[in-house]
This record gives C-alpha cells, sequence and structure tokens, in this order.
C-alpha cells in the first residue's frame, strides 16, 4: 500500500513539511491519481485531460513539480507547463484556455519548510473538502485496485500564462497614473509577474523584496501577520507614498497600508469594494466569513445589497459565492473574489488594482451624480456622492469604527484541535450567544464578538476578537485568553 501521510490532506488543498510529510513520491502518487479522476469526470470529451501545472519558488518546489508531471502524465493528461508563477496565474488560465484542472505546487504564506499542492478543476473551481478525502482514500487503495489506468500516456509542453494575463487584469482599470505605492513582494513568486502588471497600469512603483527566493530571508511572506509589515510602513511613510501593499507567498492574498503606514483591515477593504460594486449591481450578494467585522452585515444591508456569512477559507467562499450567484466575496487573511468582468476565483493583484483604481477615480475632483439606481435610496450614500480624497485613508473615513485584535494563531496539534474547539464552544454558550458555522463566534453584544476556531492550514487555532471600543477590545482580550490558557494543548 503506497504510503502518504494522511494529515497532508487539508479542507482545501494540501500541505504539510516539505520532505517528512510532503514527499516526491507523494506528489507523484497525488499527480496520478487525480489524472485518473479527471479522466473519469472529463475523459470522455478530452481523451487527454488539459492541466495547468505551476510552482513558486520555495527550493524543493522544482523536484514536486516533475513528480506531479510524472504522475498526470502517467494518468494521460496533456500537462501545459506554466512554471514559477502565481497561483492566481494558475487559475485565469485554467478559465482563459477553457482547460480541465490545475495544480499549483505552494504552501502559499506558510513558512519555507512547508510546501503544498492546491487542486482545481473546470473554471477554476477548488478541488477541496470531501473530494480531497476521497483523492486520498483513492490513493491509499491504490496498492490493491491499479484504477483506471490509461492505454495512451500523456503528453508535457509549455505554455506563456503570464502574457496573456497581465493584459487581462490592467485591462480591468482606467490608467493609475499618478499613484505612488509601495509594494512589498515578500520574496515571493509574485514580484516579477505582479510588478510588470501594476506598472504597465501606470502606477509608479517602489519594490521591496521583489526577487523571488523560496527561502523567505527578509520575512514570511503573510500580509496578514502584521509583524511582517514593518518594513513597508516604513518605506510608505519614507517615500510619502499614497498607500503600501504585500503580497503572500504564492500572490492569492494581499494587504493595504494607508499613507502613514497604519494597517487596513480586510474587512474595511471588502466593504470599499462592495460599495463600488453596488454602485453597478444592486442588490447583489457579497460573501464574507464568519472571522470578518460584523459592520459588513450592517453596511452592505445599508448599501442595498446582499450579505452573506460563511465559513473561513477560499474554498468555501469560492463555492458560497457559486451557490449564491454572487460576484464578490473576500475573507479576513487577504484572499478577494472580484469576478466582475473577469472570473470569480481569488485573485490578490485584481483586487489591489481594483482599491487603486478606486482610490484614483475618488482623488479626482468632480461634480455629484445623479446615483444610478434611483429606487435604492441608500445609494445617495455611495462612492459617487461623497467628496474628492486627499489621502488613501479617507477611503474608509466613512464607516463605522471598529477595533480588533490582531489574529492570534496559539500551536494546537491538529489531532487535538477539533476536541479542543468543541470544549471552548460549550464554554461560552452557557453565557453568551454563539454562532457555530466554524468554530464558535461568541457575541458579546453592542457589536462585541469573538472568533475561535481551527486553522485549517496548519496545527493552529486562530482567535480575533473585534469591538467598537478601546476599552472592551482589551477586556475581551483578557477574558478570552485566560480561558484558552486553561488548555494544556495549546501552545504560548
Amino acid at each position: 500500500m503506497p504510503q502518504i501521510d494522511p494529515h497532508i490532506f487539508r479542507a482545501y488543498d494540501i500541505r504539510g513539511k516539505a520532505g517528512a510529510q510532503m514527499t516526491v513520491e507523494a506528489c507523484k502518487l497525488i499527480g496520478e491519481e487525480f489524472g485518473k479522476m479527471l479522466q473519469e469526470n472529463y475523459g470522455a470529451e478530452h481523451p487527454h485531460p488539459t492541466v495547468a501545472l505551476g510552482r513558486d519558488a520555495r527550493t524543493h518546489s522544482p523536484d514536486f513539480e516533475n513528480a506531479l508531471r510524472d504522475g498526470l502524465l502517467s494518468a494521460g493528461c496533456r500537462v501545459l507547463n506554466i512554471g514559477e508563477t502565481p497561483s492566481p496565474v494558475n487559475y485565469f488560465t485554467i478559465c482563459n484556455e477553457g482547460f480541465d484542472a490545475g495544480v499549483q505546487i505552494t504552501a502559499s504564506h506558510n513558512p519555507k519548510e512547508d510546501n503544498g499542492i492546491k487542486l482545481q478543476i473546470r473554471n477554476a473551481e477548488a478541488f477541496s473538502g470531501e473530494n480531497l478525502q476521497m483523492l486520498r482514500k483513492r490513493i491509499e487503495a491504490s496498492g490493491k485496485d491499479k484504477g483506471l489506468g490509461t492505454k495512451d500516456k500523456g503528453r508535457s509542453e509549455n505554455l506563456d500564462a503570464t502574457t496573456p494575463y497581465v493584459q487581462k487584469v490592467t485591462s480591468l482599470v482606467p490608467s493609475l497614473q499618478g499613484l505612488k505605492v509601495v509594494v512589498d513582494f515578500g520574496n515571493g513568486v509574485a514580484g516579477p509577474v505582479y510588478g510588470a502588471a501594476l506598472q504597465k497600469a501606470g502606477v509608479e512603483l517602489t519594490p521591496l523584496f521583489e526577487k523571488p527566493d523560496g527561502t523567505f530571508p527578509n520575512h514570511i511572506a503573510d500580509p496578514s501577520n502584521h509583524a511582517t509589515l514593518k518594513t513597508l510602513q516604513e518605506t510608505v511613510r519614507k517615500e510619502k507614498a499614497d498607500c503600501g501593499i504585500a503580497f503572500d507567498g504564492d500572490g492569492d492574498r494581499v494587504g493595504f497600508v494607508d499613507e502613514e503606514g497604519k494597517v487596513v483591515s480586510a474587512d474595511y477593504l471588502l466593504l470599499l469594494l462592495a460599495e463600488d460594486h453596488l454602485q453597478r449591481n444592486p442588490r447583489a450578494p457579497i460573501v464574507y466569513t464568519v472571522s470578518m467585522s460584523s459592520i459588513l452585515e450592517t453596511e452592505v444591508k445599508r448599501l442595498g445589497g446582499h450579505p452573506i456569512m460563511c465559513p473561513v477559507g477560499h474554498s468555501f467562499v469560492e463555492h458560497t459565492m457559486k451557490k449564491e450567484e454572487s460576484h464578490l466575496g473576500g475573507e479576513q487573511s487577504g484572499h478577494f473574489f472580484c469576478g466582475e468582468n473577469f472570473y470569480d476565483h481569488d485573485d490578490a493583484l485584481v483586487a489591489a488594482l481594483r482599491v487603486l483604481s478606486i482610490f484614483s477615480e475618488r482623488r479626482k475632483p468632480k461634480k455629484p451624480r445623479k446615483p444610478k439606481n434611483p429606487t435604492n435610496k441608500n445609494s445617495l450614500d455611495s462612492l459617487d456622492s461623497l467628496d474628492s480624497l486627499e489621502s488613501f485613508s479617507q477611503l474608509f473615513s466613512h464607516y463605522p469604527k471598529i477595533f480588533q485584535s490582531p489574529e492570534w494563531r496559539p500551536h494546537c496539534d491538529d489531532a487535538a484541535k477539533g476536541d479542543v474547539i468543541r470544549k471552548i464552544t460549550a464554554h461560552f454558550e452557557k453565557k453568551y450567544p454563539c454562532v457555530t458555522m466554524d468554530g464558535v463566534r461568541i457575541d458579546f453584544g453592542e457589536g462585541a464578538w469573538a472568533g475561535i476556531r481551527q486553522s485549517n492550514t496548519s496545527p493552529k487555532i486562530s482567535v480575533c476578537i473585534e469591538t467598537r471600543n478601546p476599552e472592551k477590545l482589551q477586556e475581551l482580550e483578557t477574558l478570552v485568553k485566560e480561558h484558552l490558557r486553561t488548555y494544556s494543548e495549546i501552545g504560548a
């Protein structure tokens, strides 16, 4: 029976320690079995299902890429090699070329010791959840049952995926000339592609750590970790830039800081995108996760939209958007799905370009216009009716003020974290209303809440806390953390 660590098959991708859990043998087995599943689903239409194969800049990614290619070819797939590219380029290629699937070797924002695989099927739909568990079971059983097999081996060829991607995403926004932006690429894979696109769009770019380096010598590429943003914040202030942007290791997550270097929450970014989207798409559904701010529900409703909450995870956002026929969604970690005039997969660069475009347009002096949807009274509060801006931070000044703790992610073994979350939930349910869609979201009243859930990508627990005043925030931080310290399974 093939040896493969079952713990690498997580909620929405495959991820683990390179060399220990993620091995060349495991990658080949995954490629072969995924290829067989593609044959079963699409083989009647395409005797050689088409698969875009890309990788991030981690030092072990080329070896894993070769192994996955061998596995896919053994299952009779046609493999299109797109090389070292951001994950959204892979997703775009699947949609733009009408491919059957995509495979991206990456561990996203995880440390350099980790690696993983993101699998997509047609329309860049995440191959996740139960599908990943099915894949695992098939691999484990493949020693007993050889499976489908194929008489014809596949073939491999190279494809330039970057050129059409850059052309498309830059066509989504008007010229951004006049914007001065510092971008921290974190030595992730996004630097060359996203840097070229931002400059093509007209941005005056000051790049930081642009060269891909899978050892991440400067800091981990994770914009949701505020400690990684110090150089970006300092450089924005020094250069007197309009704002700063940070991307993660594979370019599917984005974070912003304003002209003073202050971090802009993903909640405000999604609300800004929603406010803009609802001008053209009144009553549209906007998808957000259980870890995001309560203002998304109240403000999206005020703006005439339909807020929809879902579990945390980019695949859950994506699947909820598909179910609800939504073209805008996001999550706290910096995944944004901006499908209007594009595709409905997550793309950090597209989100960044749309935010910059809104700012660029709002900076221009203009006369107030009549609302595009006269029947929607709340559209009078839309971006069109606001005065022109002088600074990036003013984009968010009309939203309710919230106070948030940086996400706290203490260690907790994968085998223990489910039981720990159940005990935490039972404790707080005795005194407070709770939503248990994904872990527990505890309602402390007056807009104050705390979300505690298990990470789907690593052996950690995620804790988010939000209030409407700083005193309440400090009180809840003490209350929640003191209780979590009573569990020996949770690390410092």
